[in-house]
C-alpha cells in the first residue's frame, strides 16, 4: 500500500506548503507517481517522474533507494537532474516510516526570487520539510492501523460465525477421513484451493478449517458468496473503488474484500457464478498478486491466498463458454471434491447426534438421541440438501418433539412419506427401482472404463464423447447425474 492510501492528505499538504512559503510543491510517492503538487504539478498528478524507472539512477529514484536529502541550487548542471521543467533550484526530503521510504516531497523554484529565498533560508525550509514529511507518515501509519483494526475485526467476526477446525467436520466415512487429511496437508502452502460439491456439503467449513491450520490464522479470513452480491455491484465488493469513482460512492472510498484479507486468506463462495468479465480481472489480480480498485490510478499490491468454492461443473461450463479456461486452471491448483452426504452414509448417524446435541443446547430443550425407526428414515433418505437439510431437519424435529427422544411424529412429513412409499412399494415398483439401479450401475461402468482409456482430461471427456456416441454436454450431464469423478 502506497501514500495513494491518503492521496487526499497528500494533496492538502502539498497546498499548504505553497500557501505558507510561495514555492511550488511536489510529492511523490514509493513508485515515483506523482501524487500531489501545486502548479504545473497539480496537472501532472498520476503521471511519474523519470519515467517510472527505479533502477535508473536517477535523483529521485537514488533518493528513494537511500532514503536522503537532496538540495541543489543549479540543476541544470546535475547530469542525474531529470529537469524537464526548467527547474532552478529543488530541496528534496524523504518521507519515511521506521522500515521504508514512503515517497519524496520537493520544493520547487521557478524564479530568481524563488531560488535567493531557498539559498538563504534552506535550514528553515529543510526543518519545515521535516516536519512535514513526519506529518504526512503519521497519517499513513493512521490509516495502516485502520485497515489492520478492519481486519482484525473482519477476522474475528468470521471466527465468531463458525467455530472452523477439522475436529468440527464431523464424519467416520473413508472418503471424509481423506479429504481431510489431504486438506490438513496442503493447509500450510500459499496455494490455491478449489473445493467442489454440491449444495450444503460443508465447502465453506473446510475452507475455514484450512484457514486456520495455516501460517495465515492469525490474520483475517474474509468471504465473498459470488452468487449472493448483484453483478454490478461485485466488482467494487471484491476489488474496492476511490472517492468520486461513481454516483453513490462512499465519501472517502472503499476497501475491497482483497485489500481486507491482506496477509490472510479470501474465500470466494460459488466463484461459478461470477460474470465472465470479472472472471477476466480475477485471473489479472491472481497473476500479478495486485487489485485494481474502481476509479484508481495504480493497481494495489495483496498478498492473499485463495479458497475457491463451487457446486457447478467447471468444465461443462467451459465448453459453454461460461467460464474461462484459465481461470479454472489458474484455480484448480490443489482440487478437493466433497462427496455428497448420499454417498458416505455412514456418516449420517454420526452427524445426527451432534446436531441433536448442538440445538438442543440452542433451544434450551433436553433432546438427548433418536429412537431407532427414527433414525431408519434418515438412513433412507437421500439429502439433497446434504448437512445442511440435515440441521434443518433435526431443528423441526426437536422444535416439534415433547419427549427427551425424537421420534418418526416428530420428522418432517416429507421425509415420512417417502420413506413409506420406498419401503411398501408393490412388486411392480420394487422391479422399477431395481431395474433403473441395474441401468444406472451399467452405464456408470461402462462410462468408467471409456474414461480410463481416454483419460479425465477435458480432451480425454471430449473423445470420450465420440467413442460414446454422444454429445459433451449428454456426456457431462450423465457424469454429473450418476455421480462419476476420477475421484471416485
Amino acid at each position: 500500500m502506497s501514500l495513494l492510501l491518503i492521496k487526499d492528505t497528500v494533496q492538502q499538504v502539498a497546498t499548504a506548503i505553497t500557501a505558507a512559503l510561495d514555492l511550488e510543491t511536489e510529492i511523490i510517492d514509493e513508485n515515483l507517481m506523482i501524487i500531489g503538487g501545486t502548479g504545473r504539478y497539480r496537472e501532472k498528478t498520476g503521471s511519474y517522474e523519470e519515467d517510472g524507472d527505479l533502477e535508473c539512477g536517477l535523483v529521485y529514484a537514488d533518493c528513494l533507494r537511500t532514503g536522503r536529502e537532496y538540495i541543489n541550487f543549479n540543476p541544470e548542471h546535475d547530469e542525474f537532474y531529470d529537469a524537464r521543467e526548467n527547474e532552478l533550484a529543488e530541496i528534496c526530503c524523504p518521507i519515511r516510516t521506521d522500515d521504508k521510504v514512503l515517497g519524496l516531497i520537493g520544493l520547487i523554484a521557478f524564479t530568481e526570487e524563488q531560488r535567493n529565498i531557498m539559498i538563504h533560508k534552506t535550514l528553515e525550509l529543510r526543518t519545515f520539510l521535516q516536519s512535514m514529511a513526519e506529518l504526512i507518515a503519521g497519517k499513513y501509519i493512521v490509516s495502516q492501523n485502520n485497515i489492520t483494526l478492519q481486519n482484525t475485526v473482519s477476522s474475528l467476526l468470521e471466527s465468531q460465525s463458525v467455530h472452523a477446525s477439522f475436529d468440527s467436520i464431523i464424519s467416520r466415512s473413508t472418503a471424509m477421513e481423506k479429504i481431510k487429511k489431504r486438506a490438513l496437508q496442503v493447509a500450510s502452502s500459499n496455494s490455491t484451493v478449489l473445493i467442489t460439491g454440491e449444495s450444503g456439503t460443508g465447502k465453506g467449513l473446510l475452507a475455514r478449517a484450512i484457514h486456520k491450520e495455516s501460517p495465515r490464522c492469525s490474520k483475517p479470513f474474509v468471504s465473498v458468496n459470488c452468487a449472493a452480491i448483484p453483478e454490478t455491484l461485485l466488482e467494487s465488493e471484491l476489488f474496492g473503488y476511490e472517492r468520486g469513482a461513481f454516483t453513490g460512492a462512499e465519501k472517502n472510498g472503499k476497501l475491497g474484500k482483497f485489500q481486507l484479507a491482506d496477509k490472510g486468506t479470501l474465500f470466494l463462495d460459488e466463484i461459478g457464478d461470477m460474470p465472465l468479465h470479472l472472471q477476466v480481472k480475477l485471473l489479472s489480480c491472481l497473476q500479478n498478486r495486485q487489485v485494481d480498485p474502481v476509479g484508481a490510478v495504480r493497481p494495489v499490491d495483496v498478498d492473499v491466498r485463495i479458497i475457491a468454492a463451487t457446486n457447478k461443473d467447471l468444465e461443462e461450463m467451459i465448453l459453454q463458454n461460461q467460464f474461462r479456461e484459465d481461470l479454472y486452471f489458474r484455480l484448480n491448483v490443489i482440487p478437493l471434491y466433497i462427496p455428497p452426504l448420499r454417498e458416505r452414509p455412514e456418516d449420517i448417524s454420526m452427524l445426527v447426534q451432534h446436531i441433536i446435541m448442538k440445538f438442543s443446547m440452542a433451544m434450551g430443550k433436553a433432546v438427548t438421541g433418536i429412537e431407532a425407526d427414527a433414525m431408519d428414515v434418515l438412513l433412507s433418505y437421500s439429502w439433497p440438501g446434504n448437512i445442511r437439510e440435515v440441521e434443518n431437519v433435526i431443528e423441526y424435529a426437536i422444535n416439534m418433539e415433547q419427549s427427551d427422544t425424537i421420534t418418526v411424529d416428530s420428522l418432517p412429513e416429507k421425509l415420512v412419506r417417502k420413506n413409506k412409499h420406498v419401503n411398501s412399494g408393490s412388486g411392480t415398483g420394487m422391479m422399477h427401482i431395481n431395474l433403473k439401479t441395474q441401468l444406472d450401475s451399467a452405464e456408470r461402468l461402462i462410462i468408467r472404463n471409456c474414461l480410463n482409456s481416454t483419460g479425465w482430461s477435458l480432451e480425454g471427456k471430449r473423445l470420450a464423447a465420440e467413442q460414446l456416441g454422444i454429445s459433451e454436454s449428454t456426456l457431462y450431464r450423465r457424469l454429473k447425474q450418476l455421480g462419476l469423478s476420477k475421484k471416485k
